[in-house]
C-alpha cells in the first residue's frame, strides 16, 4: 500500500475508498495485514486522477466508466476513449449550415408536439444544449425530427399507435452495436496509430458503415417477409 501510494500520489485512505467503491480491483491478500498491488492498480488510479483533473468528472460517473471497463475495456483503452472526447466530428460540427433552434422553432418546423420532443429527449435520442434557461437543438436533432415528420406523413400515425417510445429498441440495439464497434476499433488500432488518425478513420468510416448497415437491414427485412409469407402459404395449402 505504501508503494502504491508513492507511485500514484494518492493517500492510503483514498485508495481504500476506491477499493471499497469498486473503482479499482481488490488487492491480492497474502496475510491478514499484507496485500499486494499490481501495475493494474497503478494504472487504474492514474486513470481516475486523469478523469478527475482533466475531464472534471465526479466519482459517480468515473465509477460507471470503470465498471464498463470490466466488461471488456482495458485502462489504456478507456484512456484512449477519453482522449477522443471533443475531437470526434468536431470539424463537421463547426461547418454546419443549419443554426441551432429553440423548441418552439423545432415544433413549428417539424409539426412535432412538445410531449414527443420531451419523450425523445428522455430516451437520449435528442440532445439539446441548454443556455440561459433555453434549450437549443442542433442539426442532428432537427434532422431526426424532420424524419419523424416524414414517417408521420407516410402513415406512421398516432391513430395506429406509433409513438416516440417505438425508438426505444433502436436506441438500445444501437447502444450495444456502438459498444462492440468501440471494442473492435480499439483492439485493432490501439498503439498502432495516433489519436488523430483514429478520429479520421471514425469520421470517414461512419457514413460507409451506415450504408452497409442499411443494406444488411434491407436484406433482413426481405428475408423475414419471405419466411413468413412462405410459412403462411404452406399453412393455407394444408388447410385446403
Amino acid at each position: 500500500m505504501k508503494e502504491l501510494a508513492g507511485a500514484t500520489g494518492v493517500p492510503k485512505g483514498t485508495i481504500q475508498y476506491y477499493i471499497k467503491e469498486g473503482l479499482i480491483p481488490k488487492p491480492i491478500k497474502t496475510q491478514t495485514n499484507m496485500a499486494y498491488y499490481s501495475t493494474e492498480h497503478v494504472n487504474a488510479i492514474r486513470l481516475i486522477k486523469e478523469l478527475q483533473s482533466k475531464r472534471y468528472l465526479p466519482l459517480s460517473v468515473i465509477k460507471k466508466i470503470v465498471l464498463q471497463g470490466k466488461d471488456g475495456l482495458s485502462v489504456d483503452e478507456i484512456q484512449t476513449i477519453a482522449k477522443l472526447d471533443g475531437k470526434l466530428f468536431k470539424n463537421l460540427a463547426e461547418s454546419l449550415t443549419i443554426r441551432k433552434i429553440t423548441a418552439k422553432q423545432l415544433i413549428h418546423r417539424t409539426g412535432a408536439d412538445s410531449k414527443e420532443i420531451k419523450e425523445l429527449e428522455a430516451m437520449g435520442i435528442l440532445h439539446p444544449q441548454k443556455k440561459a434557461n433555453q434549450k437549443y437543438y442542433d442539426e442532428d436533432d432537427i434532422r431526426i425530427m424532420e424524419c419523424w415528420k416524414k414517417l408521420r406523413e407516410l402513415g406512421f400515425s398516432k391513430e395506429l399507435g406509433f409513438a416516440p417510445e417505438d425508438f426505444g429498441p433502436y436506441r438500445e440495439l444501437m447502444g450495444r452495436l456502438v459498444e462492440e464497434e468501440t471494442k473492435i476499433m480499439l483492439k485493432r488500432t490501439l498503439g498502432k496509430i495516433t489519436i488523430d488518425e483514429m478520429v479520421h478513420m471514425v469520421e470517414e468510416g461512419t457514413p460507409v458503415l451506415n450504408t452497409i448497415i442499411g443494406l444488411i437491414r434491407k436484406r433482413l427485412i426481405l428475408e423475414t417477409v419471405r419466411t413468413y409469407a412462405a410459412a403462411f402459404s404452406e399453412t393455407a395449402t394444408h388447410e385446403k
